[in-house]
C-alpha cells in the first residue's frame, strides 16, 4: 500500500487487458488508466459512504464519519482538492445523500435527522429531527436507513426500522414523507417487517419500492399518502437497489448472499438472479450505466483487493475484461457512476498504511 496525501496523484499503468486477450494468455481484469485517476484524502475521516456527484461532474460530495461525528466534504474533481469541510452532526452514522430539485440542495441523513445542505454556499442550512414513533416506554426509536426523492423533488421518502428495547424489535417499521415545499414531515405509514433498507422512486412519480428483511415492498404514492400494494417475498432479504434508466426494471442486492435479483416493475415479477460468486462476502453499491447497457457492483471480500464487477444487462452475464481494480485503498466502501458515463467515484479506507478514508476518481 502506497502512502496517500491530500492532493490528487496518479497511478502507474498496469498490463493492458486487451493485449493479454490478444496474446491468448486469457481474460484479464481492467486496470485504471494512467493520468486518469486521482486520490483525495478526507480530513480526519475514518469511514465514507458513496459520494454524490454534481450534474456537470466538477464536484463530489462525500459524507463521512470521524472521531467527533459526521461531516460533508466538497471535492473539486478536477484538482482533487477539498473546497469545503462541513460538520453535520455529533453522531456516529452518516447515510446516503440526495440532490434536491435543480441540485441547489443536498439532503443527507444522520442519526434521527434529515439535514439540508446548500450547494451554493456550502453550508448546512437546516436540520429536521424525525418525529417520534409509537413505542413502549423505555424502548429506543428505530434507526433511519435510506431515502429517495420524488421525480418532481416535492417529497422525500425515508425508511426507519421499528423501535427496539436493546435486544429485539418492539414495534413495526415505517416510511416517513418529508415535504420539501413545507419543510416538514407530513406523513408516516407502517411497513411490513422490522428492517427496511433502501428506497427508490420510479420516474412515473406513482410508485416507490423499499427493500428489507421481508423482501421488496411496493407502495403507491400517487395520492400523496403511501399505500401498500404488495410485498415481493421471493426476492428474499434485499438491501441496496438500482433502477434502470427507463425505470422499468430494478436490481435488488442481497449483501449477505452475494447475489442480486432483477425485478420487472411493470409486473412486479422476479426475472432472474445474478450470483456474483463472492463466497458470501460483501458486494455493495449497485449501479446501472446511463445507457442501461451495464450493471456494476463494488465487491470487497476483505481478503483480496476491492474491485468493480461489470455485467451486460442484455444477458445479465459478467464481462470479466471490464472488471476495474488496482485501487489505492485497502477496502472499498462505496461506488457512484459519474454523469459522463465514463467515470467512477470510489470511496474507501486504509487501516494499515496511512489510515483514514479516501475518494478515488477512476476513468474507465
Amino acid at each position: 500500500m502506497k502512502s496517500l496525501d491530500f492532493r490528487a496523484r496518479w497511478l502507474a499503468v498496469l498490463l493492458c487487458a486487451g493485449l493479454l486477450m490478444a496474446s491468448g494468455v486469457g481474460v484479464a481484469e481492467a486496470r485504471p488508466h494512467p493520468d486518469a485517476e486521482g486520490v483525495t484524502r478526507l480530513p480526519a475521516s475514518q469511514y465514507a459512504v458513496a459520494p454524490l456527484v454534481s450534474a456537470d461532474g466538477t464536484r463530489a460530495y462525500v459524507a463521512s464519519i470521524d472521531e467527533v461525528g459526521t461531516s460533508l466534504d466538497v471535492v473539486n474533481t478536477r484538482t482533487g482538492r477539498i473546497t469545503a469541510h462541513v460538520a453535520t452532526s455529533n453522531g456516529r452514522w452518516a447515510g446516503p445523500l440526495l440532490f434536491g430539485a435543480g441540485g441547489k440542495q443536498i439532503y443527507l441523513l444522520t442519526d434521527g435527522t434529515l439535514n439540508v445542505f446548500d450547494t451554493a454556499t456550502n453550508t448546512l442550512r437546516a436540520s429536521f429531527p424525525v418525529p417520534d414513533q409509537p413505542r413502549p416506554e423505555g424502548s429506543n426509536p428505530g434507526s433511519l436507513s435510506r431515502a429517495a426523492i420524488s421525480p418532481d423533488g416535492a417529497s422525500i421518502y425515508l425508511s426507519q426500522t421499528g423501535p427496539d428495547n436493546g435486544t429485539q424489535s418492539t414495534g413495526p417499521s415505517r416510511l416517513l414523507v418529508f415535504s420539501t415545499v413545507r419543510q416538514a414531515f407530513t406523513t408516516t405509514v407502517p411497513l411490513p417487517g422490522e428492517s427496511p433498507r433502501a428506497v427508490v422512486a420510479r420516474p412515473n412519480g406513482k410508485d416507490i419500492y423499499v427493500s428489507g428483511d421481508v423482501g421488496l415492498i411496493h407502495l403507491d404514492v400517487s395520492t400523496g399518502t403511501p399505500t401498500l400494494l404488495r410485498t415481493l417475498s421471493d426476492t428474499g432479504f434485499v438491501d441496496e437497489l438500482a433502477l434502470t434508466p427507463d425505470g422499468r426494471r430494478l436490481y435488488a442486492l442481497s449483501k449477505p448472499d452475494g447475489q442480486a435479483v432483477l425485478v420487472d416493475l411493470d409486473s412486479d415479477r422476479v426475472l432472474t438472479t445474478i450470483d456474483f460468486q463472492s463466497n458470501y462476502q460483501p458486494v455493495l453499491s449497485p449501479a446501472v450505466s446511463r445507457d442501461g447497457s451495464r450493471f456494476y457492483v463494488l465487491e470487497d471480500d476483505h481478503r483480496s483487493v476491492p474491485k468493480v464487477l461489470s455485467y451486460k444487462t442484455a444477458t445479465n452475464t459478467r464481462v470479466a475484461r471490464e472488471t476495474v481494480s488496482g485501487f489505492d485503498m485497502e477496502r472499498g466502501t462505496g461506488l457512484t457512476l459519474g454523469p459522463d458515463g465514463e467515470t467512477m467515484y470510489i470511496t474507501g479506507v486504509n487501516y494499515v498504511d496511512d489510515p483514514g478514508a479516501f475518494l478515488q476518481i477512476v476513468n474507465f
